[in-house]
């Protein structure tokens, strides 16, 4: 398997039933934080992990059209770390049983100066900031949303001596792009192919 690929298993319940083996590795290096280890998923729920009510429905909608026979393209996101963007894309595969496969594909990647927002290690203060779960960016006001450095050089925050905690939400653009495959694969044709038809 390509080290660019990372794939895991959900059964019917949405539980975590197993992770390719460079799934591990991905966590870490992506700085996994939260209340357990990587090697932990294995036997939680799915939704111990996306905790924002939006990305939560998105993913809910998507696993039930999928396991109703849909096709659901390539969803583009983004899994960045600390010191690297990262834009991938996420395919589901319904299997036997109401499982899915879930795989997450590097499509290319850009290097950047460390941000200390995303390092795990990085002293708290009690202030939140939004980040999208899809694209990165973090909520700057009510209606607009910046790329992590812009919106820190906003906030001033790059003179801070603690980051914000940071939660999660879905942005605008990346909101309406997900009801709009949402809509697409509920359509009536969505289970055929152009050209099986």
């Amino acid at each position: 398997m390509s080290e660019d690929v990372f794939i895991y298993r959900i059964d019917n319940t949405d539980t975590i039933v197993s992770v390719s083996d460079n799934w591990y590795t991905f966590a870490e290096n992506n700085a996994w934080h939260g209340r357990w280890r990587p090697e932990d998923a294995v036997g939680r729920s799915l939704w111990d992990f996306i905790h924002d009510a939006e990305t939560q429905h998105l993913y809910r909608e998507l696993f039930r059209l999928v396991r109703g026979g849909r096709r659901c393209r390539p969803v583009p996101f983004r899994c960045d770390s600390p010191d690297e963007r990262r834009f991938l894309e996420l395919f589901l595969e319904a299997l036997p049983d109401r499982q899915i496969a879930i795989t997450s594909t590097i499509v290319r990647t850009e290097q950047r100066s460390p941000v200390s927002l995303l390092e795990t290690g990085t002293p708290r203060s009690t202030d939140f900031l939004t980040i999208c779960s899809m694209c990165k960016k973090i909520k700057v006001s009510p209606q607009n949303w910046a790329e992590i450095e812009d919106g820190l050089a906003q906030f001033r925050l790059f003179e801070a001596d603690d980051m914000p905690k940071l939660t999660h939400g879905l942005c605008p653009g990346c909101y309406q792009a997900a009801m709009r495959e949402l809509d697409d694969l509920k359509a009536p044709n969505n289970g055929i192919d152009s050209d099986e038809k």
